[in-house]
């Protein structure tokens, strides 16, 4: 499956996106009262100040991250982007699906999804995870309904930052903080199961064409989740500058320098096409590599990825589920 150009994290920048508490917390409930007093309620964020007057009552969600908190806070959603990932066009770890109808958008943000996006007749629109989100859109969409967008940029914020200004915008930020916990939670109920794995070193990257791009960065998100499952950057790898063209805090291997996977205890790759994996999977650099020959190399899927390019504390859970087998194999063996 190719991956849709508006994805654009670990990889090529310009073709791709790929950039606690511990004990039970209880469940969110599905649909958690708004406090008297919540609103109005002024947020500013990378692009401006808005003041929301009164609690939304119909909104458009558009990145992953926005659709997941707000869903799971019992937002009224009336307009949504759909998975990318065919055939199922809600996001696999969705509190509560939402309808066909709902699910009418997609990441592009170009005149005919704002004339979309303007016929769900929205009152806010979330879209602090939204990759098109640039100064020309956010204008545009502000034209429309008033516009949450990422506090200081795209994917630099925590993953709790991110829900705690959903849910400030939502009024609904106590219920947030619960989320919170429930993420925590699963992250601390994780580590515990494998106390193993602390110390261990991974890679996560992409096999695109000639090039094999790795997210090393420790801003990354991707780098600062796993950080807290306990896995770190190989040495070699850290704080190495991104190769020219790839996006901040990636490096890109070719080929010929695939040895260097071995370097890490475990390793995860997904893939912008399927012959990519192919070419990946039969090169014989890349089997001979440690994770290969150990039974670490774990191949991700598209849904993982994006989930895993910028958790959200939805999310959490189950991400931490698709990860999982290979971890379990690497903390059964000394750091």
């Amino acid at each position: 499956m190719r991956v849709p150009r508006s994805l654009a994290g670990i990889t090529l920048a310009a073709v791709l996106v790929l950039a606690g508490c511990g004990g039970t917390a209880p469940e969110t409930p599905a649909s958690a009262p708004t406090p008297s007093g919540a609103f109005p309620v002024t947020i500013t964020h990378a692009l401006g100040t808005i003041t929301i007057d009164k609690e939304p009552q119909r909104v458009v969600a558009l990145g992953y991250g926005d659709i997941a908190v707000a869903n799971a806070l019992g937002t009224p959603i009336v307009g949504a982007t759909r998975n990318y990932v065919e055939p199922n066009p809600n996001l696999p770890y969705i509190k509560t699906s939402l309808p066909e109808d709902v699910l009418g958008l997609t990441a592009a943000i170009g005149r005919t999804e704002l004339e979309r996006i303007a016929a769900y007749d929205p009152d806010l629109i979330l879209a602090t995870g939204s990759p098109q989100l640039v100064p020309d859109t956010y204008a545009a969409l502000s034209g429309i309904a008033p516009v949450v967008a990422y506090e200081k940029g795209l994917y630099k914020s925590s993953m709790e930052d991110d829900a705690r200004l959903i849910g400030k915008a939502l009024g609904k930020s106590e219920a947030t903080e619960a989320l919170i916990r429930e993420s925590a939670a699963a992250i601390d109920e994780f580590t515990a199961s494998l106390p193993g794995l602390a110390g261990h070193t991974y890679l996560y990257g992409q096999a695109r064409g000639d090039v094999l791009p790795m997210v090393v960065g420790k801003e990354n998100l991707s780098t600062i989740f796993m950080g807290r499952l306990g896995l770190l950057v190989p040495e070699e790898f850290r704080n190495v500058e991104a190769t020219a063209a790839l996006a901040p805090g990636t490096v890109g291997l070719s080929y010929e320098e695939a040895g260097k996977l071995s370097s890490a205890d475990v390793l995860f790759v997904t893939f912008a096409t399927l012959g990519d994996r192919g070419a990946f999977e039969s090169n014989p650099i890349v089997r001979t590599t440690r994770p290969v020959r150990d039974g670490t190399y774990a191949p991700v899927d598209l849904d993982t990825a994006i989930a895993l390019q910028a958790p959200n504390v939805v999310a959490v859970k189950w991400l931490i589920g698709q990860l999982r087998p290979p971890l379990e194999k690497v903390a059964a063996t000394p750091a």
